[in-house]
């Protein structure tokens, strides 16, 4: 399967707080994986609130 991933910062925002991660290859023993972290609607450090939550979340998988 082959993936790809993007983001828009909208119409109201001057920082994009989205993050996305996306693998084709296995993480933990999950086969493929998608993540979206929806920003925090220009709250102070939604940006790396959103790219932190996508790191844990890959790390704790990569362990199952």
């Amino acid at each position: 399967m082959k993936t790809f991933s993007k983001t828009d910062i909208g119409r109201k925002r001057e920082v994009n707080q989205d993050y996305v991660f996306v693998s084709d290859q296995p993480v933990g023993n999950i086969p493929n994986l998608l993540i979206v972290a929806d920003g925090m609607g220009g709250h102070n450090a939604g940006d790396y609130a959103s790219k932190f939550v996508v790191e844990v979340l890959k790390k704790e998988l990569a362990k199952s």
